[in-house]
């Protein structure tokens, strides 16, 4: 479920997924399949892109039949200063994933300038993060303590367990944006850095990735003059690869105030899976009103 306020006007977003395939690779980052909903996960140019105060809530529980399912908690809040030309905006997302509750929790500072160039507006943005990787070794069965005789598990010797740590991480990103009232396209890349993200004593790399995102409103006007619009039908698409990993989400919004009813496809049909068949992940529905 996604709630967006923009002082005066709130909308909230249910959002159902059908998957149709399940091919795991492993991903750093999670991924909203609702992902107009999450703007700032896709583009730090779009921090400040509406003229009022913005506070998103966003959640997400993938794959909820398995007894460990992978949650995602994140929150955002952006606004506009014109007199700056400026966006602001800080981001949390916390996120826990398997038996031992690998979380990762991560807070961005995101900052935009916008400038017009003619009917558009053409917004470059950054972010700065922090963020913390950890996991309960408790939870974690190890090699000396499959001792069957005993009547209770007795704690771990493995020296490798005391190497076991949270680890605090620096992450930054950038991202350039062009939009207008009827449509948009941008580019990003997070994780520039790519710092180390290991629990361990090792190098594991925090991968960058990409995001490719636009989309077009259409109206749709009640007359032939087209001076009343009735209702708008939005189609989207969101690019983004990380760590090997490609994901093309696309798809179209229909609004008829309040309204608001969309169904995207994620998948890469052309890029086959370890299966050798067409990648297709899920159908996502949506459904909002606007009041």
């Amino acid at each position: 479920m996604y709630i967006f306020v923009e002082m005066r006007k709130i909308i909230i977003v249910f959002g159902f997924v059908f998957f149709t395939t399940l091919g795991l690779k492993a991903q750093i980052d999670p991924s909203f399949s609702q992902f107009n909903a999450a703007p700032m996960s896709v583009n730090p140019g779009f921090t400040g892109s509406t003229a009022m105060h913005r506070v998103i809530f966003n959640g997400r529980i993938q794959w909820p039949n398995l007894p460990q399912a992978f949650q995602t908690m994140a929150f955002s809040y952006d606004f506009w200063r014109p007199e700056l030309k400026s966006g602001f905006g800080l981001q949390i997302i916390a996120d826990k994933a398997g038996s031992a509750e690998l979380k990762n929790t991560t807070a961005r500072f995101n900052y935009s300038y916008k400038l017009m160039v003619g009917n558009w507006v053409l917004s470059p943005g950054l972010y700065f993060g922090y963020s913390w990787n950890s996991f309960d070794a408790n939870k974690l069965l190890f090699g000396d303590q499959l001792d069957y005789g005993a009547g209770n598990i007795p704690p771990s010797l493995d020296p490798n367990v005391a190497r076991l740590n949270q680890v605090q991480i620096f992450d930054t990103g950038a991202g350039i944006l062009m939009y207008n009232s009827k449509s948009w396209i941008g580019a990003s890349v997070y994780h520039l850095n790519q710092p180390n993200a290991s629990i361990i004593d090792g190098d594991s790399p925090w991968p960058m990735k990409i995001v490719v995102t636009g989309g077009v409103r259409i109206p749709v006007y009640g007359d032939n003059h087209r001076t009343q619009m009735v209702s708008s039908v939005a189609p989207s698409f969101m690019y983004r690869f990380q760590g090997g990993t490609h994901q093309l989400d696309i798809g179209l919004s229909y609004t008829v105030a309040p309204v608001v009813v969309g169904l995207y496809y994620r998948g890469v049909p052309f890029i086959k899976d370890f299966n050798d068949q067409p990648t297709s992940d899920a159908a996502v529905f949506t459904m909002g009103l606007l009041f």
